[in-house]
């Protein structure tokens, strides 16, 4: 869920109310306002559905909270005496039990901290009927944004009450707000809530109403009298409130007063209703600042649950898709760097083949040159290697064996009278320079009829021999 976006939603039987706050630095802008009418719902708890809000589901955005409207709300505004969180929950709870109607699994409840000083604190306590609760998470659930937050309507009035600075810090003031198909009543005293509640809307104004224009006002100033003298009982009496009116114009023009005179109040004080922020502006804002430390949310415990489930799927969703993208990159690096590698292999072998003719040729020529340089070098020919061994021979010593291999080696058989001619002999053909190398095979010794003679063997190797061949 992106944290940088709250949406304040205000769900009516047939309205729709939004404020869309962006978040700026370290502070919170209105990004928009929008309202629309809903067609009417079906019985039941069905007052809102998916189609009511998927037309305008484009315009939310970040996390969602909605407020029901207050006639669908009991509250009630007690001092309990502790500023712990959880005690503060557990008290709210034994006091809901007692004014609440309903059985407790019927319904869904709320704690808000209003004020705190000392060892007291000043809280509002919310119970709605568990079926609008679900209705309405089941209509932002099929159009997939089940909303963070459940809230009531009036206290995020009661918000936009407070910044506009319409609640003195001393005295005690009834604010009514008048819009259509809604009229909430709310009572403070030195600039805190006693009291919120819903009062009967106004009739319209059309010819011939008159009565029902009365018999409301007169309905309305004695619900409005009997919270009054409920409030006496319980926080003690003070001085005549002053009477303030937000309203819009489906509040007829004069009924303002008349309500004011069936109240009896001296001081009254009329306004447009347009002098206040949106109420979901303030549902918005209780949301980005939430009370501390309990604030209102109707929403069940199921909720969160699916939800942190859901950031948990989207989560690992998300992991598994940059997983999967990081994966198909490498290996399409991987792929591209082996094309490129086999291109360049192909390329080399092609070339390899191109030159491998030429370098055979070259070879073949060059073993030519050799072949041709050996005819013509005189220097090892057979009769210099016989003429260079018979130089060397001692006396005494005869060759059995001269085989000659032109350009490669020359094999010599022979024997002596004793080994040391032999050996003589082999000394003397290594310190010849004609022959690059003289292996000698051996000395044994053979009887014949003219006395023991030693045989030997040497294999010399002639210039030019050990070379390449084509």
């Amino acid at each position: 869920m992106d944290a940088s976006w709250i949406t304040g939603v205000c769900a009516r039987r047939n309205r729709l109310e939004w404020t869309v706050l962006r978040r700026v630095k370290d502070a919170w802008e209105i990004f928009g306002h929008g309202a629309a009418e809903t067609p009417p719902a079906a019985g039941g708890a069905g007052w809102i559905s998916g189609a009511d809000l998927k037309p305008h589901l484009k315009h939310f955005k970040g996390k969602i909270a909605v407020a029901l409207a207050t006639d669908r709300a009991l509250l009630r505004v007690a001092l309990l005496p502790s500023t712990e969180a959880e005690e503060l929950r557990g008290m709210a709870e034994l006091q809901t039990d007692k004014f609440s109607p309903f059985p407790v699994e019927t319904v869904a409840a709320g704690t808000e901290v209003l004020a705190a000083a000392g060892n007291s604190s000043l809280v509002a306590m919310a119970v709605v009927r568990r079926e609008d609760v679900e209705a309405v998470g089941q209509a932002f659930q099929d159009v997939g944004a089940l909303p963070d937050a459940v809230d009531v309507a009036a206290l995020g009035w009661w918000w936009t009450l407070k910044r506009a600075g319409q609640v003195p810090a001393h005295g005690s003031q009834i604010f009514m707000r008048a819009a259509a198909g809604s009229l909430d009543l709310a009572v403070a005293r030195d600039g805190s809530p006693l009291l919120f509640r819903s009062l009967p809307v106004a009739p319209a104004a059309e010819a011939g109403a008159a009565a029902e224009l009365d018999d409301w006002t007169a309905g309305c100033a004695e619900e409005v009298a009997d919270s009054l003298t409920a409030l006496e009982t319980e926080w003690g009496g003070t001085g005549a409130p002053t009477l303030h009116v937000f309203h819009d114009e489906t509040l007829p023009a004069g009924q303002a007063e008349a309500l004011r005179q069936a109240l009896g109040l001296e001081t009254f004080f009329a306004h447009p209703l347009a002098e206040l922020p949106p109420v979901s502006e303030g549902v918005a804002r209780r949301l980005a600042d939430p009370a501390r430390p309990l604030a209102m949310d109707l929403a069940p415990d199921s909720w969160r649950a699916a939800d942190a489930a859901r950031r948990s799927r989207r989560h690992l969703l998300r992991s598994a898709t940059v997983f999967f993208a990081v994966w198909l990159l490498g290996i399409g690096v991987f792929w591209t760097l082996l094309n490129v590698q086999r291109g360049r292999l192909t390329r080399l072998q092609a070339e390899v083949e191109d030159m491998e003719g030429p370098a055979m040729e070259v070879r073949r020529l060059r073993a030519k040159s050799l072949e041709f340089a050996l005819f013509a070098d005189r220097s090892a020919s057979a009769l210099e290697c016989l003429r260079t061994v018979s130089e060397v021979l001692p006396p005494g010593m005869d060759l059995t064996s001269f085989a000659y291999r032109k350009g490669a080696t020359l094999a010599l058989r022979g024997e002596a009278e004793t080994p040391d001619k032999v050996y003589g002999f082999i000394q003397a053909l290594e310190q010849t320079e004609r022959f690059p190398e003289v292996k000698f095979e051996g000395v044994s010794t053979r009887n014949t009829p003219q006395g023991a003679r030693s045989q030997f063997g040497v294999t010399i190797r002639l210039p030019g021999g050990g070379e390449e061949q084509p």
